[in-house]
Formats: structure tokens, sequence, C-alpha cells
């Protein structure tokens, strides 16, 4: 009997404990910053690809990947892909390749035990491997257990992605790591002109030195474009400004636009884009938006969103030297007698197949911050990259969880009341000796179990597979992920599918 009542007390305390951490909340982690940089993916040390850089296996592969708020769960490229390690030029295109017999932690996963968001569909022409392995942040800490998908689709083409969508099992297991302070994340694209800067993303926070103005709050919903898009605006006026004058390039009413950092370029309906190329003497015999060195545009661009919030792309960042992926793989000029516009080119395409997105480039200009949970997302003007900016630390966004507390409620006067009280308290009464006599049975079989059968020594008990389990080690920031799969919201579940990823254009 004492045996039972030092259980059931150890019991009582652990679910304490665990309340306590939770009260406590995650707000004491600082936030996890991830520099948006050139990354070096392939062994040869030549590759190089801009994005948030992981390390992931044992031991490290490295990957670039660009964030992407229309996928939850994060994407490698098979090096099956590529042929092989030696297409350098491949590599860089998709951020670096998996291996996945080099990693000795990697650990395949049948989809309905895997512990990732099940919020991503597989499109018809892909072949998909669900995983998990070490991923590593550097110094910035790392997680064994990590969900991953190898993505391979030779038909419509594929992307690797860093997730940030509404169910992105990233957030989640950065955050349940105790690795950030919440899901809510701050970005800045960084600068991808001939002078470039670098860019960030901050998880569970944001960079308040990056801010150069107020933060304009908008709503998170459910979208009404035929593709995901949690971060949707309203554009009411596209503005081209040249020295000579100003011409609206928007003329047939609102248009909505996904801000999507995945895309570098701007994305906007064919009747707007026709416009901009009448007024830019563009020639179609260029292909794209490219223009002869001597015939470059000079005009910039000015966006206003339906409440007013403008954003003015300046000459130098719309218009540059073409650039693309050259033959080692790395980003570089690729021309330098022709200039190309961060304008998507599909004057000719059908308009009921264009979704207008404002990408990294809108990024340059703007902050953001995004926060699922309280439904909105923001906006503020970004301290330009060719300015310094102040030393400030990372501001975290976190809320305080509170644990619930249990209040007293008044006696009611009713005396039959009273007396189905004192009835109730009996039979609850005699059910609780009968629960904890079983409760007492039970336990002396086990220990008479444990005396017939002792442990092999050295053993350990596997922890549920339906159970969600993290083990940290503050010092180094290392946690192992062991969460049960995550489901999608009602909202993601009736949205339209997205077609594979957004192209990077």
């Amino acid at each position: 009997m004492a045996h039972f009542l030092i259980l059931l007390t150890s019991v009582s305390i652990f679910r304490f404990l665990r309340v306590a951490i939770a009260a406590s909340g995650n707000c004491d982690v600082a936030p996890l910053s991830l520099p948006w940089s050139n990354v070096t993916v392939s062994t040869d040390g030549v590759a190089v690809t801009r994005g948030i850089e992981l390390g992931v296996g044992t031991p490290n592969q490295i990957f670039s990947l660009r964030p992407s708020t229309t996928i939850n769960n994060t994407r490698l490229s098979n090096v099956i892909d590529c042929g092989s390690e030696a297409n350098t030029s491949c590599i860089g295109g998709k951020g670096g390749v998996y291996d996945s017999s080099k990693s000795s932690t990697f650990s395949v996963s049948i989809k309905d035990r895997w512990n990732g968001s099940a919020a991503d569909t597989e499109t018809a022409t892909g072949s998909y491997l669900y995983f998990n392995d070490f991923i590593d942040f550097r110094s910035n800490g790392s997680i064994l257990g990590f969900p991953l998908v190898e993505d391979s689709d030779f038909v419509s083409g594929t992307e690797a992605g860093l997730p940030l969508g509404k169910n992105s099992s990233f957030l989640a297991a950065v955050t349940e790591s105790n690795l950030a302070p919440s899901k809510a994340w701050g970005l800045w694209a960084g600068d991808r002109s001939l002078s470039p800067a670098d860019g960030a993303l901050t998880i569970g926070g944001y960079d308040p030195a990056r801010v150069a103005g107020d933060f304009t709050t908008f709503p998170l919903g459910i979208w009404t474009l035929q593709q995901p898009c949690p971060l949707q605006v309203t554009v009411s006026s596209i503005m081209y400004n040249q020295p000579n004058g100003s011409t609206e390039l928007l003329t047939s009413g609102n248009m909505v636009a996904c801000i999507e950092p995945f895309q570098d370029h701007l994305t906007f309906t064919p009747d707007v884009v026709q416009k901009f190329a009448n007024v830019t003497g563009y020639n179609s015999s260029y292909g794209g938006l490219t223009y002869p060195t001597a015939q470059a545009p000079d005009g910039s661009l000015t966006i206003t969103l339906e409440n007013n919030y403008t954003t003015v792309v300046p000459n130098s960042e719309l218009v540059a030297l073409k650039r693309g992926s050259d033959g080692l793989g790395r980003y570089a000029i690729t021309n330098s007698s022709i200039v190309e516009t961060e304008i998507v080119y599909n004057a000719q395409s059908d308009p009921t197949t264009v979704q207008p997105v404002l990408g990294g480039i809108y990024l340059t200009f703007n902050y953001l911050v995004v926060d699922y949970e309280s439904g909105q997302f923001q906006l503020a003007p970004a301290v330009p990259a060719n300015q310094p900016t102040s030393s400030q630390a990372m501001k975290a966004i976190c809320t305080q969880i509170q644990t619930p507390t249990s209040t007293s409620s008044p006696i009611p006067k009713n005396t039959s009341r009273k007396t189905g009280a004192i009835v109730g308290g009996t039979l609850g009464g005699v059910a609780g000796l009968a629960i904890l006599a079983m409760l007492i049975f039970l336990f002396h079989r086990r220990r008479q179990r444990q005396r017939q059968h002792p442990p092999i020594e050295g053993s350990t008990i596997a922890p549920s597979e339906s159970t969600a389990q993290w083990t940290t080690a503050p010092s180094n920031r290392t946690a192992q992920w062991t969460a049960s799969v995550q489901s999608p919201t009602l909202s993601e579940k009736e949205a339209p599918l997205w077609p594979s990823e957004l192209p990077l254009v």
C-alpha cells in the first residue's frame, strides 16, 4: 500500500511539473535566427545556392532551401534527380541533393506513421519518400528525428523548400524542441542586386534593427484564390514611374496577389505585363522581359495595397544584367549585354492560369512578420540593404501560457440538490475505493511478475508510438522529436491544391 501511494504521488508530481513547464512557456527561449545567404551545396565546393542553410543527416549533407508558405513539410531533392554528385549545375539549381545511403541516422517511414504534417498533398506524377533524419542549424541548434520528404517529379518538376505554411512541421519541430519561443516568424529576404546583402528568417520573433517604420496588420483567413495563399493581399495600384511621368499599369480593377518568398520575381496579371511592355518599348524577339542594355527601362515601380500600404521598387532593383545559374550551378551574370526586369513575362498567358505573386524582391523592401495563431501577418518598411542597421537584439513573439486554476462555486440552497450531492458523493466514494483496490491488485501482480522475470541489464522500454516526446539538451540546443502526425486545418483540407511548387523564375 505504501508503495502504491508513493507511485500515485510521483505521478502527480510529474503531471504538476509538466504543467509548470508549460505555464512558464517557451518565452524564456531566444528566437532562432537563420541567415538567408549564399550556401555551398556540392561536395566539390563549387555549387552555390542562396537560401536557408540546413545540414541533414550524419554526417551532414548541406542544403540551401528557400522559404515557402505554400508547403508544410521540408522537401529535399533526391541525388538521383541529378544523376550523380558530379552534376554540379543541377545540384546548385536544386539547392542540394540528398543521398540516404550516406546518412547513418536515416530512418524511412510509412506515411501514416510519419511525424510530419498531413496538410501537403501528392501529385499524380510525383514520387515521395517520407523519412526522418538529423538536421543541424550549426551553432543555432539541431534536431534528431526531424520529418523530411524526398520529392521527385520528372513530369512537373520539383523544387526543395523550407516549409512556412499554416501546418508547418518545421515550425512545430523547432518550437516543440525549445529551439524557438513560438511558431511566429519574421523574414527579410535580403538583396539580390549586383550589391547583394544577406537576409534572415527569425523563428519565434523578428529583427527590429531591420524595421524602418510602423507595422501594418493584415488578416489571415481562407484564401479566395485557386491556390493555397495564406498571405493574401489586394493590390489597388501598380504605377510605373519614369523621369518624364508615371503610368498606371493596373487599370482593370484590384488584383489579388500572394506574398510568397519562394519566388524571386513579381508575377502580375497578363494585362498589367502587357502595359509595362508597351510603356518600356519591349521587343518580344528577345524573350522574357529582357532588353538590350542600351534600351534598358529607366523607371521605378510603386505597388500600393488596398489599405494604402505602399512599396517602391527602385530602378536599380527592378532592372539588372541577366543572371541565372551558370555551368557550375552558381547564381551569376549569364549575359552582360542584356538586362532583365523582376517582372515575369506572361502577356500571352491565359489570365485564368496566372497567379499574381509578390515574391522575394517585394520582401527586399518590406519586413514580414507572420503569426498564424493570432490570425494575422504584418508588413513594415525594411531598412534598405545599403544602409547600416542598429545593433538591437532579436525581439521575441511569445504569449505566456497561463496555468488554469480551479474556482469554487457557491453552495446551492436547494435541499434536494444537497441530497443528490450527498448520494452522488457516497456512490463516488464507493467507486473510488473499488478503483483503488483494483489498482493495488494490479500493482502487486506486476511486482510479482517482475520478481519472476527481472529485466535484462541495460535494456530500455521504447516509448509508445502514439505519443509525442521531445528529449532536449539545453547545453547544445539539441532535440529529438517523435511527435505524432499533424492533421491539416479544415480550411486547408477544403482548399484547392497548389500545382507542385512555384517555379523559381
